[in-house]
């Protein structure tokens, strides 16, 4: 018997490919294409994380019943808010005196790194440093940029084991996602869930009416950030950073 299996659409390729110029090849597109289609319509059953990702692929299915809306969701035993100190290994190490912003995930063309390694620039004299965990295709030209530039206020590290990030999560004081505007409508980061659950506030840049945006702009959970995104972010970093009266909400996610 042909074993059944249910396909979970995060992210939507080719298409996610074909947007940041990644692909140009009508050859290897066609046949993504085809690929693509071809395993929708062999699934038995498959699941998109919201209505905007079900609309943009619902007409590549012969029969349209087997796509469902189910959205992401967080492990709420394991992502939680932690009040007391924690012993984590080197190199997270606390500096009281030290402002910590995290971004842990893949590092690729979803992203934009550009606020970033401008926010750096612009608050390297300050005591507020970006930790960026992770792998993927953008990782090199990340660390590049950071030694062209010697940003020492940006540290690049690689994935962590998973029991850690609730911890790690807890060791940052704030949180980033930054979205490339190319490939907004393309993916929805899972770790808002957990950044939520972990009860940390977030400044997120995408644009407006985009799956992440639509979802976060009625929650007090993070900054929004849809233009001027390089000046936009360090004004969102010292609106946290020096308002200590800035409260978020805690939110629990689960289904």
């Amino acid at each position: 018997n042909r074993a059944k299996f249910i396909y979970n659409v995060k992210e939507i390729y080719p298409d996610l490919l074909i947007k940041n110029d990644a692909l140009k090849s009508k050859i290897i597109i066609n046949s993504l294409k085809w690929l693509e289609k071809y395993v929708y319509n062999h699934a038995s059953a498959v699941i998109t994380i919201d209505q905007k990702f079900y609309d943009q692929i619902v007409d590549r299915f012969n029969e349209k019943d087997k796509l469902k809306i189910v959205p992401n969701f967080v492990d709420t035993e394991l992502y939680k808010p932690i009040s007391k100190e924690v012993e984590l290994p080197n190199p997270f190490k606390k500096d009281p005196h030290k402002v910590r912003l995290l971004y842990a995930g893949n590092i690729g063309f979803y992203q934009d790194w550009e606020p970033i390694l401008f926010a750096a620039k612009k608050l390297r004299d300050t005591n507020i440093e970006f930790w960026i965990i992770g792998e993927g295709v953008k990782k090199e030209y990340l660390i590049k940029e950071v030694e062209k530039h010697n940003l020492t206020n940006i540290k690049v590290l690689p994935y962590q084991d998973r029991e850690l990030m609730p911890l790690i999560n807890s060791f940052a004081d704030i949180h980033f996602i930054s979205i490339n505007k190319e490939m907004e409508q393309e993916g929805f980061p899972s770790k808002v869930y957990t950044i939520m659950a972990c009860s940390k506030p977030m400044i997120v840049i995408t644009g407006e009416n985009t799956p992440l945006y639509n979802f976060l702009k009625s929650l007090n959970c993070s900054i929004l950030i849809s233009n001027n995104r390089n000046e936009e972010f360090v004004r969102a970093i010292n609106e946290l950073v020096n308002d200590e009266n800035k409260k978020f909400i805690q939110i629990n996610i689960s289904i």
